[in-house]
């Protein structure tokens, strides 16, 4: 008898495997990130494949096979209608999933990180269209860095350890965190950008605050430019 497991999964990648399958890339709350087999999901008549798009929430069966494992049934629970109506709505949900599965392995498990990425679809399925939406791929980037255990030191010096002021304060990239005026003038500038309080103050509420919460703060064009280039 055929070993199956159930799990609730996010999909990020749909390509061809063969003449009638596809590879199905999920990220998952139990198992991280896997690559199954969708078996005859390039027919037509294919049921199995309108619960297999990308950007779609579902609850999968997952069938253990000798080489590949593959999925066995599929039931859509959030397919983000709103979301995939819009265009500037698709780039931001399709640049997270570039970039989750770059920094994300195969077999990674992290709940954090599917409740992440759920939080962010959710936003941008009840998003209003202007909002900047360059800038919210790149907060997504910052919290998912922190749940990778890469948590920036926003308060205190990473050199001198002394409390950041607001002053011209500069990141240094190196040492993942703030560096005082005192202390950057010795140490290497090429990984030291500069930061005004404005952008810190983003930051630290980016720490601390969902999506939604982030979408009500006033941010204007230079603080979103700073930040931009500081987590690109």
């Amino acid at each position: 008898m055929e070993e199956t497991y159930r799990v609730k999964a996010v999909v990020l990648y749909r390509s061809s495997f063969g003449e009638n399958n596809t590879i199905v890339t999920i990220y998952t709350t139990e198992k991280g990130k896997l690559e199954l087999i969708a078996r005859g999901t390039k027919k037509s008549k294919s049921k199995l494949a309108a619960h297999l798009e990308p950007i779609t929430l579902v609850d999968v069966m997952v069938v253990r096979g000798k080489k590949y494992d593959y999925i066995g049934s599929a039931i859509s629970e959030n397919c983000y209608f709103d979301l995939k109506n819009s265009l500037e709505k698709i780039k931001a949900a399709g640049e997270v999933i570039r970039i989750l599965n770059l920094i994300v392995k195969t077999g990674d498990c992290d709940k954090e990180i599917f409740e992440l990425l759920i939080s962010y679809f959710d936003f941008l399925n009840s998003a209003k269209e202007e909002l900047n939406y360059d800038l919210f791929v790149q907060l997504f980037v910052f919290k998912l860095l922190i749940k990778l255990g890469h948590r920036p030191e926003l308060y205190y010096c990473v050199s001198c350890h002394s409390k950041i002021l607001p002053l011209s304060n500069k990141f240094d990239l190196s040492k993942g965190g703030i560096i005082c005026v005192k202390c950057f003038s010795q140490l290497e500038k090429k990984y030291q950008l500069i930061i005004s309080e404005n952008s810190i103050k983003i930051l630290r509420l980016a720490i601390e605050n969902d999506f939604k919460q982030l979408a009500n703060i006033s941010v204007n064009k230079d603080i979103k430019k700073e930040i931009i280039k500081l987590l690109l």
